[in-house]
């Protein structure tokens, strides 16, 4: 039998139906009275109408004024005294009275018409009243005029009696037609009440014949609930409200050992429970017992004993409907030793399954450093070949022996990626940023590679600008140039279109802000029975030898991981021939626009000689390619390097001597670089030396420890000659990966490598003269507004391309105070631009003329 929702609700439906007839019959006798009275009452008004009256009245008024003409003009015939004129005028002088202070003729007169006509008659008997009143010989000589007037006083009391006529025949029709109205709406309402007195009695019927089913369902459904207690294969345990066993199935009796009749009518609790357990366990199932009946029925676990003392554990589900008195507990017991044991052996196996994945974890990043350690060994032995004389195919090779370099490099990082992702290392950052501008700077990363392809690359906003969010900007980056980058590789000729939309998900009273990135291009599409495996990792469409795309098949899978670290999701959806779509959903709340870094840096405690007088400088480094290179490069710039093999003879050779600049390396063995700076800043003639870190190991976590630690910056293996020169400045302000000029030569190198070197040159061009063009439309600016930051954003995606990086943080740090309204700030912005495009501009210039050379 299927048991309705509505089933427990069935006698509060019955009570409310029954007050709901029961008010709708008293209503409708209530109808019937009052009608009846108000039947009465209108026959009542018609009994006391004075409708025949007033019109008699207002007839009355214009006899009588046809009276006073009749005898105005007998007097004047000398057939009628002028008594008899007196008498007629004040007998019409009182009628005008009584007309205008009666109130039962107030509802006639007061009619604008009406009150006009009774105006003016009695205008013409106030302006005789004094005649009248006077000798005879007046009235005699008054007559003619009296009689003359007489006649527009006749026509004014023939219209009032005319429209008294209409008006009382209007009036006794409107009683009339409501008293038929009355009685037709007391005639339907009887026969409504007789209606629904029929109603009732055939739904007392058809109650009466319901309630027999009832029974009989009630009877079968309980012969089905012991059919169930007894076929279940869980336990049930029923008890009343006090705890006392109403109800104990077979499954109960085999599973503790007892009978049914050994069990009813006891308390339950002594039985399943050791007394040791008692007081805590009548607790713990009074409080379940208690939310059951608030919340439905409660899931638990609980161990319970059997009758031969053997502990069971159990996982118990306990419904019941109230708390009132004579309700009923019901429990279902389930034996789970059988899944605890498997529960246990799972989490044994994951142990070790974690503990597999942090061994490869560790052996990966410790191989990602012994790799690391010959790359820097290679590419700066490259970097100084570069500097030697060399003919144009040994040029040549050297730039595809750097190339591949580079690309080696590369998988080294995603090995490693993967191995931190997959090991649950990643950190994720909270941090405010411009999000328009981060997808703004990774396409502006990805625009050269695109042009290779004959590709275009366009952002739109479907649902506006972004604005500032709070999340982890790097990782962000990272999953889009991803995105981006296999978008662009594996389309030719076509369109890389990156839309971003505000979406809202709503969770009951709570609102999430989630914001969602399509990545769609013209490509060659995934086949779908490739499309599920495109996030694994190591997994790429095309295997075949001669497939166009190279890679490891590792940053979609590092993308996966990302986004879920950041608690979102990605997708793709895809058409062999006809173009793929990934799209990236994530959670990134709106924030405030994040003000500019201060620029605090941390004064050096040292004042470091210029490069051209040289420095003394201490290398600690155990390996000796890595010495030799980076002698071999300080040396050719006149510097004068100490070398130590290792931190403790790095430590002792600062105590002694007094270096400008130590460079030391970080994984060494006897005492490590981190332990060594400690050591270098704790005393010793260098203890104020500017210190350098070198390390393949660069998560955001190591290089704060390092920072504590008392080393001033961190450069990441393998180390170009820019980034350690840069360093070598002291401006700590200058980027890890940057090279403290005012263009970041890579950039560039790798945009002339892409399109070629006149195309590049050519481009460079065009974006001095865009430069150019904005340095003069801001400084027209008297104040900065909303055009100045649209011209900025504009400008500063182009630097990205070109890799002037001073600039393009100035002009989005620009664009940030606009948006912000720090008015003072945005004036401080603007007026450093004109110096710093000036550098810029030299730079690039400089190099498009190298390009064209």
């Amino acid at each position: 039998m299927t048991i309705s929702p509505f089933t427990p609700l069935r006698p509060v439906f019955a009570s409310l139906r029954t007050l709901a007839i029961a008010g709708l019959v008293l209503g409708l006798l209530a109808i019937i009275g009052a009608l009846a009275l108000d039947v009465r009452h209108r026959l009542d008004d018609l009994d006391l109408a004075d409708s025949d009256n007033g019109q008699w009245v207002m007839m009355q008024t214009e006899v009588e004024v046809l009276r006073l003409q009749s005898t105005l003009v007998k007097a004047r015939a000398g057939q009628a005294s002028l008594a008899e004129v007196r008498r007629w005028f004040n007998v019409i002088y009182s009628r005008l009275q009584m007309l205008e202070r009666s109130p039962l003729y107030a509802w006639f007169i007061q009619r604008p018409e009406n009150l006009s006509r009774l105006n003016a008659m009695q205008a013409y008997a106030d302006q005789w009243v004094s005649t009248i009143d006077a000798d005879d010989t007046t009235l005699s000589a008054a007559l003619p005029e009296m009689e003359a007037q007489s006649d527009r006083v006749q026509q004014l009391a023939r219209d009032l009696s005319l429209d008294s006529l209409l008006m009382f025949s209007a009036n006794t029709d409107a009683s009339r037609a409501a008293v038929q109205r009355t009685l037709t709406l007391l005639a339907t309402a009887i026969a409504g009440t007789i209606l629904l007195l029929v109603l009732l009695a055939v739904m007392a019927t058809r109650l009466f014949r319901v309630t027999q089913q009832q029974a009989r369902e009630n009877q079968i459904a309980g012969e089905r609930l012991q059919l169930i207690i007894a076929t279940s294969p869980d336990a049930i345990v029923v008890t009343n409200r006090g705890g006392w066993v109403v109800e104990f199935n077979h499954v109960a009796e085999a599973m503790f050992g007892l009978s049914r009749g050994q069990v009813l009518g006891r308390q339950i609790v002594p039985i399943l429970f050791a007394p040791e357990h008692h007081e805590a366990y009548q607790a713990r199932l009074r409080d379940i017992t208690t939310a059951a009946a608030s919340s439905g029925p409660q899931r638990f676990e609980m161990t319970a004993r059997r009758a031969d003392g053997k502990a069971i554990p159990l996982e118990a589900s306990l419904a019941i409907r109230d708390l009132n008195r004579g309700a009923l507990i019901v429990s279902f017991l389930r034996d789970i030793s059988q899944r605890l044991e498997d529960r246990q052996a799972l989490e044994e196996a994951l142990t070790r399954a974690q503990a597999g994945e942090k061994a490869k974890a560790d052996f990966l990043a410790v191989m990602s450093h012994e790799m690391r350690t010959p790359l820097n060994g290679l590419i700066g032995s490259m970097e100084l070949m570069n500097d030697t004389a060399l003919d144009d195919n040994q040029r040549e090779l050297l730039r595809i022996m750097e190339v591949s370099g580079t690309i080696l490099l590369g998988h080294v990082d995603s090995v490693l990626d993967l191995s931190r992702t997959a090991a649950g290392q990643v950190r994720l950052s909270d941090t405010p940023f411009a999000l328009d501008q981060l997808i703004e700077d990774c396409l502006a990363n990805q625009a050269g590679v695109a042009r290779t392809g004959g590709n275009s690359l366009r952002h739109v906003q479907l649902s506006g600008p972004l604005g500032t969010v709070r999340g982890d900007p790097g990782r962000l980056q990272q999953i889009l140039l991803n995105l981006i980058g296999n978008a662009v590789k594996f389309t030719r000729n076509g369109t890389i279109t990156v839309e971003s939309e505000r979406l809202f998900k709503r969770a009951g009273n709570t609102v999430t802000q989630m914001i969602e990135f399509r990545v769609i291009d013209t490509g060659i599409g995934i086949p779908q029975a490739d499309l599920g495996r495109v996030f694994d990792d190591f997994a790429t469409v095309d295997s075949s030898f001669g497939r166009e795309a190279g890679g490891t098949g590792l940053g979609l899978g590092i993308a996966r991981r990302l986004a879920q670290a950041m608690g979102g999701t990605i997708g793709a959806e895809s058409e062999p021939g006809e173009g793929s779509l990934f799209w990236l959903r994530l959670p990134l709340p709106a924030a405030d626009p994040a003000p500019l870094p201060a620029q605090t840096p941390r004064e050096p405690v040292l004042q470091l000689p210029s490069a051209q007088q040289g420095m003394d400088i201490l290398l600690i480094e155990d390996n000796e390619i890595n010495r030799f290179l980076l002698r071999r490069t300080l040396s050719d710039l006149n510097h004068r390097v100490t070398e130590a093999t290792d931190g403790i003879e790095g430590v002792a050779l600062a105590a002694k001597i007094r270096f400008d600049v130590i460079i030391t390396d970080i994984s060494m063995p006897r005492l490590d670089g981190v332990e060594a700076a400690r050591r270098i800043r704790a005393g010793g003639a260098s203890m104020q030396a500017r210190i350098i870190a070198l390390t393949a190991h660069a998560l955001p976590e190591d290089v704060e420890a390092f920072r504590q630690a008392g080393l001033d910056v961190c450069l990441t293996k393998p180390v170009s000659r820019e980034r350690l020169l840069a360093q070598l400045s002291g401006d700590t302000q200058v980027p890890e990966n940057g090279v403290g000029a005012a263009i970041e030569q890579t950039d560039l190198d790798a945009l002339a490598e892409g399109v070629g070197k006149p195309f590049a040159a050519s481009l460079i061009d065009r974006m001095l003269a865009e430069g150019d063009e904005t340095m003069v439309a801001i400084s027209a600016q008297p104040r900065p507004d909303a055009e100045t930051a649209r011209i900025a954003h504009h400008l500063a995606g182009s630097c990205t391309i070109f890799g002037a990086i001073a600039l393009r943080d100035a002009l989005s740090g620009l664009e940030r105070a606009i948006s912000s309204a720090d008015h003072d700030e945005a004036v401080r912005l603007a007026a450093t631009l004109p110096a710093l495009w000036a550098e810029t501009r030299q730079a690039l210039a400089a190099r498009s003329g190298s390009l064209v050379a």
